[in-house]
């Protein structure tokens, strides 16, 4: 009894606890960038979002609408897993309306993260939790430029999907389907090199703290 509580437990955190796109990390959306881009950014978590801190790299290609990009993420020191764990994944962005002149965007986000976390059990033992996590939404992103850098504040609402498959047939698998924001600043200078601050929340139900995390990130893009 008390292994099967355990397993209900950590399925509950999984489920909630997958705060963005990879785990540990805010889900982005600032836009369409034209050319390669490479970036890193580290991020934490509260109780909510599993604690720990995780650190992701990506890169991407980006066109005159639309913009693709592939990510691996490592989470470390979380109530998601003994150790630490991978993540993988892509995205990809569609400008809806703005462009090159037009200080003003919205774009189209979607994206999907894939992880297999490993949990001690309540009972004894170990066993590993299959987590997919796909956010879909819209963006909203200003462009303020200036001599030296342009200053782009966004905020991004989305559907935020998570599913968690167990190996046991008593909990099996759990799809939910919650309400997600997450909004930041960027700092992008006339050499390419980027700085992004973002914070991400979701509103999943119950009664424990709202799953956030707090990110800091670095690219650059060959235009």
């Amino acid at each position: 009894m008390k292994g099967f509580l355990g397993t209900v437990g950590i399925l509950a955190a999984l489920a909630t606890g997958a705060a963005a796109q990879a785990p540990g990390l805010p889900v982005v959306n600032g836009g369409v960038t034209r050319g390669a881009m490479f970036g890193v950014m580290a991020g934490v978590g509260n109780d909510g979002a599993g604690s720990g801190t995780a650190v992701g790299i990506q890169g991407g290609y980006g066109f005159r609408r639309l913009a693709i990009a592939g990510f691996a993420s490592t989470l470390s020191g979380s109530t998601l897993d003994d150790g630490t764990f991978f993540s993988g994944g892509a995205a990809i962005a569609y400008r809806v309306l703005g462009g090159p002149l037009v200080p003003v965007s919205l774009n189209f986000h979607a994206g999907a993260a894939y992880s297999e976390p490993a949990l001690a059990l309540a009972g004894g033992g170990a066993s590993t939790f299959k987590s997919w996590h796909v956010p879909i939404g819209l963006g909203l992103s200003w462009t303020f430029p200036q001599p030296v850098v342009a200053v782009k504040p966004w905020l991004s609402p989305r559907a935020d999907i998570r599913r968690t498959s167990t190996p046991f047939a008593s909990v099996g698998t759990d799809t939910e389907t919650d309400f997600g924001l997450s909004g930041g600043i960027t700092f992008g200078f006339l050499n390419g090199l980027g700085i992004d601050l973002a914070f991400d929340r979701v509103f999943a139900g119950g009664t424990g703290s709202k799953p956030t995390v707090v990110g800091l990130g670095l690219s650059y893009s060959l235009k």
